[in-house]
């Protein structure tokens, strides 16, 4: 009864909008209400088809987003064995490949470069640029570049093209590149073999070579270290992609107040906490790490130790569960270990400097430097007469920022 009152009621309306002059309105409404009535679904199925699209195109829109990638399985599970001297070995020689004479006369600074075993195009840089400075000859490599060339009658890869080192450090230094095995029957590839018989300064040590595990071969470097090249009195660790000015280096190391031993210095971190976070590249489990900051600790990219701190904080190792970031590990946890803080050399950073003569002439080492720029400034420091142009560098322009620690 009600439903029949409200619809003469709403016809009467619709008959008066026509009457007022609003026909256009009152027909529309009339239309829409006598669709319903008559059962007609026309105005519904529009609404319908619209909506549909709408949901088909919202869902394929969608589908084209990129989803977060799951994270990658941990290599180092719960489960698994932190014993490092399972792993090292220490009481055994480990190492697949060595030079015999690599280390013969004990050098004032023994250069160790972890190096990845496909970056031969970054050992071959290292070698041509700021490498002269400890030793390599640049004569010796241009002139297996030609007997290359001569023999394939073409050259594969341009050499980039670099000067002879303009002066010699003050004392003497060696560089070492130290790999890591692959998997497979052959853990040594033809190629690394190749370059070890020709430049003699590849060693490769058995295990096999991965971001996780760094810390691996930081101790494995430590074992070489300490049974082939003992009586080195400085030892520095840097990435392959890292500038490294050995003069200033040396003179450093000859500074008697800087250099004092035990020596460990570098880029120094302080206050870092864990991260939990799985997608990161230096995610950390709990179960590997439970307090909530790491000890103060030097950046990974590249720090110094005197000699004497090489057996101290090998055993110190070797007595400590693994912990996969190899920076906070060895110069962090061990060094803590021992009794010995690491310091800060405003010389050392792990951000990149900018690449310029004026500021890579005032400081030990630059970071994420590729070949061909690294090249660029080996050529640019020596010229003398463009290094004299340079004005002394601010400190600000050496490294923007200074740690300031607490220690516990």
């Amino acid at each position: 009864m009600k439903t029949r009152t409200f619809t003469s009621r709403l016809l009467r309306v619709i008959r008066r909008l026509n009457n007022m002059g609003n026909s256009r309105l009152g027909r529309t409404i009339q239309r829409s209400y006598i669709g319903r009535r008559s059962g007609c679904s026309q105005p519904v199925l529009i609404t319908l088809l619209v909506l549909s699209a709408f949901v088909f195109i919202f869902f394929q829109m969608a589908s084209l987003i990129p989803r977060k990638p799951a994270p990658l399985t941990f290599a180092w599970a719960a489960s698994a064995v932190r014993d490092i001297g399972v792993y090292v070995r220490p009481a055994c020689s480990t190492a697949l490949l060595q030079p015999p004479t690599l280390c013969r006369a004990a050098p004032f600074v023994l250069i160790m470069v972890p190096s990845a075993v496909n970056n031969s195009r970054e050992r071959d840089t290292i070698r041509r640029t700021w490498g002269q400075w400890a030793g390599k000859d640049l004569k010796v490599l241009l002139a297996l570049d030609a007997k290359a060339a001569k023999k394939t009658n073409k050259t594969t890869r341009k050499p980039l093209n670099v000067l002879t080192r303009h002066a010699l450090p003050p004392r003497r230094a060696r560089v070492v590149f130290l790999l890591g095995a692959v998997r497979g029957e052959q853990p040594v590839t033809p190629a690394v073999l190749e370059e070890s018989r020709v430049f003699g300064d590849v060693v490769v040590e058995d295990f096999i070579d991965s971001y996780t595990n760094l810390t691996l071969k930081t101790v494995f470097m430590l074992k070489w270290v300490q049974q082939h090249c003992a009586k080195a009195q400085y030892v520095i660790k840097v990435d392959d992609d890292i500038f490294l000015n050995v003069p200033n280096l040396q003179h450093s190391l000859l500074n008697k107040t800087l250099s004092k031993p035990p020596l460990l210095a570098g880029n120094l971190i302080c206050g870092a906490r864990p991260i939990h976070n799985q997608w990161s590249k230096w995610y950390t489990p709990r179960h590997m790490f439970r307090e909530d900051k790491y000890p103060n600790y030097l950046s990974g990219t590249g720090y110094v130790l005197s000699g004497d701190l090489v057996k101290p904080l090998l055993d110190a190792a070797l007595t400590t569960p693994y912990f996969h970031l190899e920076d906070v590990f060895l110069t962090g946890i061990c060094a803590k270990k021992i009794g010995v803080r690491p310091s800060d050399n405003i010389g050392f950073s792990y951000q990149p400097r900018a690449n310029s003569a004026c500021v890579y002439k005032e400081v030990v080492m630059g970071h994420e430097v590729v070949p061909v720029e690294m090249a660029r400034l080996w050529n640019m420091l020596n010229q003398p007469k463009l290094v004299a142009k340079c004005k002394p560098a601010k400190k600000s322009q050496i490294r923007s920022y200074i740690p300031k620690c607490k220690w516990r």
